[in-house]
């Protein structure tokens, strides 16, 4: 299927378009981004990753590109655009505005951009488990902002196809943060535990999704500072993101972890499977 690409306002397949030189996401990384599929043409959950959006946005004192409704609008045009109704990857980003380089912020008024692309959503084998490395955590203090600022979880991602693994954990001395794309989260003794989501983390939408369907299964869940000795010793290693959903993991550097609570592990992941047919009519699973 073709790619397709949106610049304020603009929509075509995504080689023809362009992008303004002045552009603080080209200059300083200055925006703030968000992600969420679609299925049949619905976007998954898009009520969430807009709460996500506009937060991150608040947080970097940008103002949106537009109302809520109307970048849902925009987002749905987009989709619509796509030639095939499976699978699609809904990417938007802003940043605070075209305008001459300067490490301030633009004039008052200066409007943010909007960008958005549209590609196919890669299909994950479940039964495949993934391999992880693990990489210190070195990124700034505010985690909790989906920001373009990606240098670290680039070098990570790096690092970690070069080990031939699929993701990289962050942590920080022994104190497990996420992944460089997805959260992390064990399950020890039938109970689903993740990182505070504290100004370290990003809040993932598909941990928020974990937990509330760990509440409709009768499944315990716990927020709190995670050791990476913790995760070594988890029965179950998952890895949560809106392209996975959920992954378990089956080695850390070249270690065995996790595999030892495929129930609960799949009884999530069903449940979750369920979730997205109900909504999009599609079912994710094998």
């Amino acid at each position: 299927m073709k790619r397709i690409g949106y610049y304020n306002g603009k929509l075509g397949p995504i080689e023809e378009m362009t992008l303004p030189m002045q552009d603080r996401a080209l200059f300083f990384g200055d925006g703030a981004y968000d992600f969420a599929f679609a299925y049949n043409r619905v976007m998954f959950r898009i009520e969430d990753h807009l709460d996500r959006f506009y937060n991150s946005l608040k947080l970097l004192e940008i103002d949106p590109p537009c109302e809520r409704e109307e970048l849902k609008n925009e987002l749905q045009k987009c989709v619509d655009a796509a030639e095939s109704a499976e699978g699609l990857a809904v990417y938007w980003q802003t940043s605070r505005g075209n305008c001459p380089r300067n490490h301030i912020f633009p004039p008052k008024g200066t409007p943010s951009t909007l960008l958005i692309t549209v590609s196919p959503l890669k299909k994950l084998n479940y039964s495949v488990p993934l391999k992880l490395v693990t990489v210190e955590d070195t990124r700034f203090l505010h985690c909790n902002i989906k920001t373009l600022n990606l240098i670290p979880n680039c070098v990570a991602a790096q690092r970690a196809e070069e080990a031939g693994c699929q993701e990289a954990v962050f942590h920080r001395g022994e104190q497990l943060t996420e992944c460089a794309h997805s959260s992390l989260v064990i399950i020890k003794d039938q109970k689903v535990i993740g990182p505070v989501l504290d100004n370290l983390i990003l809040p993932s939408i598909t941990r928020k999704h974990v937990w509330q369907l760990c509440e409709k299964l009768g499944i315990e869940t716990e927020s709190r500072y995670v050791s990476m000795q913790e995760v070594y010793d988890a029965d179950e290693v998952l890895v949560l993101s809106t392209s996975k959903l959920m992954a378990r993991a089956s080695e850390i550097d070249r270690k065995p972890a996790g595999m030892k609570d495929p129930e609960t592990a799949e009884k999530i992941r069903d449940a979750y499977f369920a979730w997205v047919k109900e909504e999009t009519g599609f079912w994710m699973g094998d």
